[in-house]
């Protein structure tokens, strides 16, 4: 591995466990490596292993650290074996927690040692999206080791939007097959044609597996929710696992058949309805006709793809926000959550709390909640804690 020289600023960087280097950090020019060559960085006597592409525009980090040389011997170090030994690592690392061994994430990133791998996991089927140039280089070894470890087979599954940045190629994609899930002791069946990301929202399932607790402890009977951007209905089938009597389902994308399979598979036949919709529309028209629920769950996809659309995205939730408390009944459970990793907890809390005393709504709150367990962080203000979870009894 050709060794790259850290400047000052670089070396300040590693000391306090910044992961990602610009060129700026850099004493040496990365321009003639190839895309995601594997490094030696040093400064004196302290080393890194890691791995850079030149490609990646100047303003963006191009070098990616994985470990510090104390943790390694320089000499016999291997990519291969430090990839297959992350890998082991995570997998050991869900089995932990009960009920994940039937479907979780896998890997996640740079939390577990590998920048731009995410796996997810489906009984025996795993779904692999690479989105570095450094990992993109182990295509292969990576499929082979997760299907050895799920003793099953693993499909790689290319995005062109999130493989862009590193001017990475978008390989002709398997033929992925219908995911059967379990999660939360509730099954669900996603077709290959509508997959979202790497499939399954894995992320909410604490929140969810808290709704279902939540709902059981309340001397209250809720007979109609909704499911607002309900994707495969995992946030509706948890209600209704629950004891509430109906749910309606509503998303702009093609899940019927998610639903009314789901539905049928849980034993919730005649309990839920599917209406493909936008769902601010919905919203509008459901209002102007009066209705009300006394349960709805709100999990809407990012809106920020940036920071700089985050004053956009809190207006988006904003709107969003109150239309849900004029929808409301009184004595109603709201479920208001967000995957936007560029607004913060006190930032979507503050909003939820705003639209309330906009639409002159009086609210507690009772539960808070973060990504599952499969999506490790190490504290509130990791770059990786996105998830937002938070349920309010309306007076």
């Amino acid at each position: 591995m050709r060794l790259i020289t850290l400047n000052k600023t670089g070396l300040n960087k590693l000391r306090s466990h910044h992961k990602e280097l610009k060129q700026a950090d850099l004493q040496d020019s990365i321009k003639s490596l190839s895309p995601g060559e594997w490094i030696t960085l040093a400064s004196g006597e302290e080393f890194w292993i890691g791995f850079a592409n030149p490609m990646i525009e100047e303003k963006f980090a191009c070098v990616q650290v994985l470990t510090s040389s104390s943790k390694l011997n320089l000499a016999s170090f291997s990519a291969e074996s430090f990839i297959i030994q992350a890998l082991e690592n995570a997998y050991q690392k869900r089995k932990v927690f009960a009920d994940y061994e039937k479907g979780c994430r896998l890997f996640y990133g740079h939390t577990d040692g590998l920048p731009g791998l995410i796996v997810d996991t489906f009984n025996n089927t795993a779904i692999v999206q690479i989105n570095t140039a450094g990992i993109d280089r182990f295509r292969d070894l990576i499929r082979e080791t997760i299907s050895r470890l799920i003793n099953g087979k693993a499909y790689l599954l290319d995005n062109p939007k999130y493989r862009e940045k590193e001017c990475l190629p978008t390989f002709e994609n398997e033929s992925v097959p219908e995911l059967s899930i379990q999660e939360n002791g509730l099954k669900y069946t996603l077709r290959p044609d509508v997959l979202q990301k790497v499939g399954f929202y894995y992320d909410h399932r604490e929140n969810r597996v808290q709704l279902q607790h939540l709902l059981k402890r309340l001397n209250r009977k809720f007979n109609h929710g909704v499911d607002l951007f309900c994707y495969a209905g995992a946030w509706g089938l948890n209600a209704l696992k629950a004891g509430v009597e109906r749910v309606d389902f509503v998303d702009q994308g093609d899940f019927e058949t998610e639903i009314s399979v789901g539905l049928r598979n849980n034993n919730f036949e005649d309990r839920g309805a599917y209406h493909r919709q936008d769902v601010f529309k919905f919203l509008d028209y459901s209002l102007s006709q009066g209705k009300t629920y006394d349960i709805i769950l709100c999990d809407p996809p990012a809106f920020a793809k940036s920071h700089l659309q985050k004053d956009q995205a809190l207006e988006g939730y904003s709107k969003l926000h109150r239309k849900v408390f004029k929808m409301a009944k009184p004595g109603a459970l709201l479920a208001f959550s967000s995957c936007t990793h560029y607004v913060s907890h006190s930032e979507f809390e503050k909003n939820v709390t705003e639209a309330a005393l906009k639409e002159n709504k009086k609210i507690q709150l009772l539960y808070c909640g973060l990504q599952g367990w499969d999506h490790p962080i190490t504290r509130m203000d990791d770059r990786s804690n996105y998830i937002k979870s938070y349920f309010y009894l309306m007076e």
